[in-house]
């Protein structure tokens, strides 16, 4: 009791209450791996310890959530969603060099691995390398023709390499698949708004704009309002929120020269 009541006191302290919930299945797993032949439990499936290590990263215990996943890719070196997995943890913890050679040294083995692949055009990405993180995509398509992340990141690239028109194209295509994917629907009107068509940006985020929009969301629906010349209505969905006061500036950056946004009440 007395051991139980300080675990408890520690995680209070801590900021830990959410990972709490995660201690019965560490214990399950901490159990089923040290003397399980005597306990007669058996170790928890690799499906379970995959969502241990997604619930950990979701209530904010990264490190956990990193551990737990080397572990498991340092067990399985063989299969190749571990690997990935491991990898995409890693990019997100920041060490994104060795993420690059765990996907490099998987994919040696397993090369047409969708989940590696798709990490491998994500990191592509990262270092902006906008012509493979294509061509990989484009790998990624010809096996799996309706993949809404290959479809997304193939715009990514193509974006970035200033072809806006295809990039807009393979949007369109992933938000026939997924209507309601935010992110999609977040790249396609920063494609437009680059190409100059914030109206159209504004139209395609329509749908998304409510108060719980994520952050990134609304920054930009801010800049397709200001870049169609509504300047009242793209400052009230910035407000409060950081690069409310670079609006103007990056809207006359990016709008046709010598054009003007009409502020509000002109």
């Amino acid at each position: 009791m007395t051991r139980f009541l300080f675990l408890s006191a520690t995680c209070r302290l801590r900021g830990m209450r959410r990972a709490a919930a995660l201690l019965p299945v560490l214990a399950l797993a901490a159990c089923g791996g040290v003397g399980r032949e005597a306990s007669g439990l058996r170790s928890p499936s690799l499906d379970t310890r995959l969502n241990l290590a997604q619930a950990a990263e979701a209530s904010g215990q990264n490190e956990m959530a990193l551990s737990l996943l080397q572990s498991m890719a340092e067990a399985e070196p063989n299969r190749p969603e571990v690997q990935a997995r491991y990898a995409a943890a890693l990019v997100r913890s920041g060490n994104l060099p060795r993420g690059e050679a765990v996907v490099n040294e998987a994919l040696s083995r397993h090369g047409d691995s969708l989940p590696l692949l798709r990490t491998r055009a994500q990191l592509l990405l990262l270092q902006g390398k906008a012509a493979e993180a294509a061509a990989t995509c484009e790998q990624i398509l010809a096996a799996a023709p309706r993949d809404v992340a290959a479809l997304d990141g193939r715009g990514v690239a193509l974006d970035l390499q200033g072809q806006h028109a295809a990039a807009q194209a393979s949007y369109r295509a992933a938000t026939r698949l997924a209507p309601e994917n935010a992110a999609v629907a977040n790249n396609l009107a920063l494609s437009l708004i680059l190409d100059g068509r914030p109206a159209e940006a504004v139209a395609v985020l329509g749908g998304f704009d409510r108060p719980d929009a994520p952050p990134r969301l609304r920054s930009t629906l801010a800049l397709a309002l200001a870049g169609s010349g509504e300047m009242g209505r793209a400052r009230e969905r910035l407000d409060g929120q950081p690069g409310a006061a670079d609006l103007d500036t990056v809207t006359a950056l990016l709008m046709p020269a010598g054009a003007k946004p009409v502020s509000a009440g002109s």
